[in-house]
């Protein structure tokens, strides 16, 4: 899909540019030229029609351009102006913007300050009324305080004439009109602007069309292609990260396995669990500088959007104190090691296994696939159950009749059995540990005992030797009771007569 908004776009700015060098005036074909001091509709020397302030000091150097001071100037108030110098420190024009304080901003007035500037036809500063008369037949009059203006619509220039000198009669008081013939044609040009300018009148014209088309077009070719190259370099970057925290995760989990006082388990939960962490913080931290900078190229000011997201996170720290404590809290969970991916936790009464663990929250999951989401700051009561090692511990019940010593030696050999079983034994870290006679409860003798295990295996272990008790108990006859009542009747009473019927 982005190739083809891109091949849309080309297509769309390519058709735009040749119906722009097709209606365009004839002059403006030698707008593509090399000459420096070419005045056409589009162009003035270097400097493009649609062209931003910010984009002028990409062709001058800064010495070249001077910002002039305010001199109390309507002009002045609503927007800047800036003297462009030319090499040998020449004034070549003055230049104004059309928002005051924005490098954004376009250049919407050009005032020729140079005698090098010739239209396609040759008018610059240095000809006349007659020759400019000559040259473009078809322009318009206008009074301005003490100057005539001569605009021209074919090169959309205004040429100035200082009305000292003229004639006095040259205004007609009635119409408030310009007489031309009271001109001299000898009359000198004083000053040439060139304006450019689009509002809502024109909007319908061709040349507003013209316009939108060239300074898409210009946007196309400079813009877009940094606007892609960004963009891979964006993707090039998050690839970069996840490579990068692989390699890092890769090369931990390596010395600690090489490391023979850290368990291998214990060490890559803790691995797992950290690497998700700067893998999420890298990822925000990419994006949040890509939309930046792709605010920029799109000519949108980021500074009051940084301001105001100033502003509103001082209002929200305020008000996000739950926020900021669950961030808290989060830091010192993995600070302190109490919890990783991969642990069995009961956190808040409820038992699961720890899906993810985030700066703000912690996933577990329950036996019954049930996921429950827990606030860091929230969480009251946290116990790990496979930190670092974990265990299991089994009361079993036998029949008073049988010897407790017996019955914990048969236990012990069901214990060493299942130590030595290649699949199970590397489970278990310690042999069986049978505590004694627990309790003698009604039914049966309670004997406890306790089986040291590897983390989150203590309950495949706690199975199996079950398994394996019950089967030892029954080849040794060895009574696992079951509940049942003796009734007594007292010696008052003779005993209840049993008698057996037959069929």
């Amino acid at each position: 899909m982005l190739k083809l908004f891109i091949i849309f776009f080309l297509l769309l700015s390519c058709l735009a540019g040749c119906r722009q060098s097709t209606n365009a005036p004839l002059e403006s074909a030698t707008d593509s030229t090399n000459n420096e001091y070419l005045i056409t509709p589009n162009r003035v020397g270097q400097i493009k029609k649609g062209i931003t302030l910010n984009e002028l000091y990409s062709i001058f150097p800064e010495n070249q351009i001077k910002k002039m001071a305010p001199n109390g100037k309507d002009i002045s108030e609503k927007s800047d102006e800036y003297y462009i110098y030319n090499k040998e420190n020449k004034l070549l024009y003055v230049v104004s913007t059309e928002k005051k304080e924005d490098e954004n901003s376009r250049i919407n007035r050009i005032l020729i300050r140079n005698k090098q500037f010739e239209t396609g036809k040759g008018i610059s500063l240095s000809s006349n009324v007659g020759e400019i008369e000559k040259a473009y037949p078809d322009f318009n009059l206008i009074p301005f305080g003490k100057e005539i203006i001569l605009f021209v619509p074919e090169i959309n220039s205004y040429f100035q004439v200082n009305r000292t000198g003229l004639p006095n009669n040259i205004i007609n008081p009635e119409s408030e009109t310009i007489n031309a013939d009271s001109i001299p044609a000898s009359a000198k040009i004083s000053s040439v602007s060139v304006y450019w300018h689009t509002s809502k009148n024109n909007i319908v014209s061709g040349n507003f069309w013209k316009d939108l088309s060239h300074r898409f077009l210009n946007w196309v070719v400079i813009e877009l292609p940094s606007i892609v190259v960004l963009i891979l370099l964006f993707i090039g970057l998050m690839r970069l990260q996840i490579f990068v925290i692989h390699r890092i995760k890769k090369v931990a989990l390596k010395r600690a396995y090489k490391a023979e006082d850290i368990d291998n388990y214990e060490a890559e939960k803790r691995i797992n669990t950290l690497s998700g962490i700067m893998h999420g913080i890298g990822k925000i931290f990419l994006w949040t500088i890509f939309i930046l900078i792709l605010l920029g190229k799109f000519n949108i000011n980021i500074a009051p959007i940084l301001a105001s997201a100033g502003i509103v996170g001082l209002a929200v720290g305020f008000g996000a104190q739950e926020l900021v404590r669950d961030f808290i809290s989060g830091f010192f969970i993995l600070l302190e090691d109490q919890l990783r991916t991969g642990d069995m936790a009961i956190i808040n009464g409820t038992t699961g296994l720890v899906e993810k663990i985030e700066m703000r929250t912690i996933t577990l999951r329950d036996a019954s696939g049930v996921v429950h989401i827990f606030q860091n700051g929230k969480i009251n009561t946290l116990s790990n159950m496979t930190k670092e090692w974990s265990a299991t511990v089994i009361d079993i019940g036998v029949a008073y009749k049988e010897d407790t010593d017996y019955v914990s030696e048969v236990m012990k050999q069901v214990g060493k059995e299942l130590q030595s079983d290649p699949e199970y034994g590397s489970y278990m870290l310690e042999p069986v540990e049978v505590l004694g006679v627990d309790n003698l409860a009604d039914s049966a003798v309670i004997i406890k005992i306790r089986i040291k295990t590897r983390p989150i295996q203590q309950w495949a272990i706690k199975r199996e030797y079950q398994r394996r008790l019950k089967k030892a108990f029954d080849e040794k006859n060895i009574e696992i009771p079951f509940p049942h009542i003796s009734l007594y009747a007292g010696e008052a009473t003779k005993p209840m007569p049993i008698k057996e019927v037959k069929d």
